[in-house]
């Protein structure tokens, strides 16, 4: 596997995001994670959510990786619950979370939130993860359209997060993917401001510029207009080993 991930505070006073990729002989799992914006201590939320999935996917833990998936992300909902009652200032934080487990063939998502994974073949550009979001709820009723959903003033307001409350269910998502296909993992600081085309586009850049269409493709949403942290990790499937 090759990695490259970017995240920028952009027009804001601080970058409440966190994203993570493997070093060398770790387990390959690359997150984002998106604090709460308007709620304390976002970018601690954000560093604890990851940082508690990556050491829980690290334990030699009986299961499945889908369950051992499934626990590190309650984990990460736990650690940030109980601490944002160990002190006022952290009262009220939050993140959203997309980790993802790879393998040669295979990798399993999973998601709390409206940050986003995209899968990439070479030609076509699928979104993974669904949006616990209420733009999203009305959507899928039918009330909206997507394309109203990108642009409705209350597409900021997430029904899901790690953190704020027990987590009802974790979304996971078991996807088949070969040599030369590719994953997005980003905020909506990322996805908010750039069309599906155009994240196609960035995606099907040489594999040898990796990190420079993942920090092109930052850069293009922040001179878009985007308001928000933006944040994003790009995992190429070099049919190699998953590390």
């Amino acid at each position: 596997m090759k990695y490259a991930a970017k995240t920028i505070t952009g027009i804001r006073k601080q970058n409440q995001d966190a994203v993570f990729i493997p070093e060398r002989g770790m387990i390959a799992i690359a997150a984002v994670a998106d604090g709460m914006g308007g709620h304390n201590a976002g970018d601690i939320a954000s560093a604890l959510a990851i940082k508690t999935l990556v050491e829980n996917m690290h334990k030699n833990a009986p299961g499945t990786i889908r369950e051992r998936l499934i626990n590190a992300v309650n984990m990460a909902n736990s650690a940030v619950y109980e601490l944002s009652f160990s002190d006022e200032g952290y009262r009220g934080m939050g993140t959203t979370l997309v980790a993802a487990v790879l393998e040669e063939k295979r990798f399993i998502a999973a998601n709390v939130g409206d940050s986003r994974l995209y899968h990439y073949d070479g030609l076509h550009l699928k979104q993974i993860t669904e949006d616990h979001s209420y733009v999203a709820q009305l959507a899928a009723l039918g009330y909206i359209t997507r394309e109203e959903a990108a642009r409705h003033p209350q597409r900021n307001i997430i029904t899901r997060a790690v953190g704020t409350r027990p987590i009802e269910r974790v979304d996971v998502f078991e996807c088949a993917w070969e040599k030369g296909d590719k994953l997005l993992i980003c905020t909506d600081g990322l996805y908010g401001e750039l069309s599906e085309d155009e994240l196609a586009d960035a995606l099907g850049q040489p594999t040898e510029e990796l990190q420079t269409a993942c920090d092109a493709l930052v850069e293009r949403a922040l001179k878009a207009g985007s308001r928000d942290n933006i944040s994003a990790v790009i995992i190429y499937n070099d049919g190699e080993n998953a590390e």
